[in-house]
């Protein structure tokens, strides 16, 4: 009896001097990360080094974490204006942009029902591309994905896996399992 009360009291004293010692061995993620800045109802415009309007990019919600160089975005939109009055249109529900600095962004990725549009102009048909996932490039105005996608233009919807699209160039290329589908145009 009096090894079986011995033990038990070992037991409770380890037991105590492991909940209650700090682990300094612990990893950082384990803690709620916080931004180092935050913004609601966002709204930052670009321009050309010649004044021309480059692009404008707006969210609900913008969280910078200086830890990791990336800002999360809630409910963004991206509108990427072009010389020749095209203006290409991104839409998500998150984002997140990979930043150096909070006034750098090299890279916008857009997550979870992703529409990229071209609106119809006189010179262009509409293109609606919906996906789960679009990596935007400012820079560069290129935008990339591995994700299934769906194109949709008058008459036409093309399925396949992976686009890169060059905004600069309004050019945009499917790469895997593409299916075409001929969608006849009704007058109504």
């Amino acid at each position: 009896m009096k090894k079986l009360s011995l033990l038990i009291a070992f037991t409770t004293l380890v037991t105590f001097i492991i909940l209650w010692t700090p682990n300094e061995k612990l990893p950082h993620s384990h803690l709620t990360k916080r931004p180092q800045e935050y913004m609601t109802q966002v709204s930052i415009t670009s321009f050309t080094e010649e004044g021309q309007l480059k692009n404008h990019l707006s969210a609900a919600y913008w969280a910078y974490l200086p830890e990791t160089q990336i800002s999360k975005l809630t409910t963004p939109h991206l509108t990427v204006y072009r010389p020749n009055n095209t203006v290409w249109l991104i839409d998500a529900k998150q984002g997140q942009i990979q930043q150096p600095t909070i006034g750098i962004i090299e890279q916008i990725k857009l997550l979870d029902t992703v529409v990229l549009q071209r609106p119809k102009t006189q010179e262009a048909l509409p293109v609606i591309i919906e996906t789960d996932e679009l990596n935007y490039h400012p820079k560069t105005e290129f935008a990339e994905t591995d994700k299934a996608i769906t194109l949709t233009k008058p008459g036409l919807q093309i399925t396949g896996v992976g686009l890169n699209a060059y905004i600069d160039k309004s050019l945009v290329e499917l790469l895997h399992q593409v299916k075409t589908t001929y969608v006849p145009h009704t007058n109504s």
